[in-house]
């Protein structure tokens, strides 16, 4: 746990010491494939000051075309909670991604590369991440520990390839 300034995260007393340092690796735009299969939409957002609420870090990323809306909503937010397992000396990342005020999709990874995902939660509708945007997001994972080395394989079900849409 690298990125955690003690490990007091999982004492009673619920005290989280995040180093914000570690944002400094998160991609500053997160592009998104969303919509139609056949004609899917490609949306641009940036990264916004993220915030630290316990065991939790809500991420969250502002659209650059302000129209919004709920077609094209004004926010993608991936909060991520840390669980760990004292007795298997273990750390799980539980991840939600969330589309406006929709939830697209939820996932938790053990180490060194398990992946539980949760099934679409935006049916009839693709949502995805490009390729860079989830490369940049493996890499800000991997660091938490050392135990945990993912890749966009891993993650094939929020990728651009994972969903079979055109380039």
């Amino acid at each position: 746990m690298r990125y955690l300034k003690t490990y007091k995260i999982f004492e009673t007393d619920g005290t989280f010491m995040y180093d914000p340092s570690i944002e400094s690796i998160l991609p500053e735009y997160i592009k998104v494939i969303k919509g139609d299969p056949k004609n899917p939409e490609r949306l641009d957002y940036k990264k916004g000051i993220s915030r630290h609420l316990g065991p939790e870090v809500q991420i969250p990323y502002e659209t650059m075309d302000k129209s919004g809306g709920r077609e094209n909503p004004d926010t993608l937010e991936f909060d991520i909670y840390w669980d760990y397992n004292t007795n298997h000396k273990s750390l799980s990342i539980n991840v939600e991604v969330n589309y406006g005020d929709l939830t697209a999709c939820q996932f938790q990874i053990e180490s060194p590369n398990k992946i539980k995902e949760s099934p679409n939660l935006l049916p009839n509708t693709i949502f995805a991440i490009d390729d860079e945007s989830l490369e940049s997001f493996c890499n800000y994972i991997n660091r938490w520990d050392k135990g945990i080395h993912i890749n966009r394989e891993d993650l094939k079900f929020i990728s651009h390839n994972g969903n079979s849409l055109p380039s």
